[in-house]
């Protein structure tokens, strides 16, 4: 899948399905291309690949036909910029919370490489902007992706204007965070947790943008297929980390159950 393929789709409201990538290895890569994967989610926030690895991997998943979407570690334009030198086709913002961290994103992600006062002028409508560039801007910046993480009940109050920003094409909810934020800690099958998650996602698809929920835990596909229910169409599920746990434990419990070894 291309860059416009996968924006065409979301654009559509047709789904794409994809998963945390932590492993640097160039074997987890050729592994991870048999699962039929529309992108891959690479996360600068939380994980330690350093700028060489998150290059490579952007790259060659992108040759391989597999979209990089990567989470920068704050919502900064600057960061973003630097994002898509690397390799990126998209970005996930982390812990949006004001519409100001927002005209910036898209500044960064949209307009680039404007920056700094001639790109405040023009977003804000203050110059106009050349038809050679307006055309070169669109050509260069068309096909990206710019995801918000609502985490925070301040995010929440404010997505409907985030949502009124053209360049803003969707929302991923962080689970974990957006938890604790409502005081309700990891309860991810908490009924109000539940109706949280659905008030979210169906706000986002009213607006007219994609939306899904990064389920980073395990035994998290019940409450990703729940999140479909409610009108998600980016499936965002699990990690590799997770699932290897997941399989691990089951088998080696099992195999503990053939030695009648189940003390440790």
């Amino acid at each position: 899948m291309t860059e416009h393929e996968f924006k065409t789709k979301i654009l559509n409201n047709s789904m794409v399905y994809g998963t945390l990538v932590t492993s640097v290895s160039p074997g987890f890569f050729k592994a991870a291309l048999n699962v039929g994967y529309d992108f891959v989610f690479l996360d600068m926030e939380h994980i330690t690949y350093d700028d060489n690895n998150l290059s490579w991997m952007c790259h060659a998943f992108k040759a391989a036909g597999v979209v990089p979407i990567v989470r920068i570690l704050a919502p900064d334009p600057f960061l973003a910029s630097k994002a898509i030198d690397l390799g990126a086709s998209g970005i996930i913002a982390p812990y949006v919370e004001t519409v100001e961290e927002v005209e910036k994103l898209v500044g960064a992600v949209k307009y680039k490489p404007l920056k700094g006062k001639k790109l405040a002028s023009i977003m804000e409508g203050r110059e106009p902007i050349s038809d050679k560039v307006k055309s070169k801007l669109e050509a260069d910046n068309s096909d990206r992706i710019l995801l918000l993480n609502i985490e925070s009940p301040e995010g929440v109050a404010n997505m409907d204007s985030f949502l009124t920003y053209k360049g803003v094409d969707g929302i991923i909810i962080g689970p974990h965070d957006l938890s604790y934020s409502y005081d309700m800690p990891d309860d991810f099958n908490n009924n109000q947790y539940l109706n949280l998650l659905k008030k979210i996602i169906q706000r986002t698809r009213a607006a007219g943008r994609s939306a899904g929920c990064h389920t980073g835990f395990a035994n998290s596909v019940g409450i990703q297929k729940q999140c479909i229910n409610y009108g998600a169409n980016i499936v965002l599920h699990g990690a590799d980390v997770i699932f290897f746990v997941e399989k691990a434990s089951s088998d080696l419990t099992e195999l503990k159950k053939q030695t009648n070894d189940l003390s440790t």
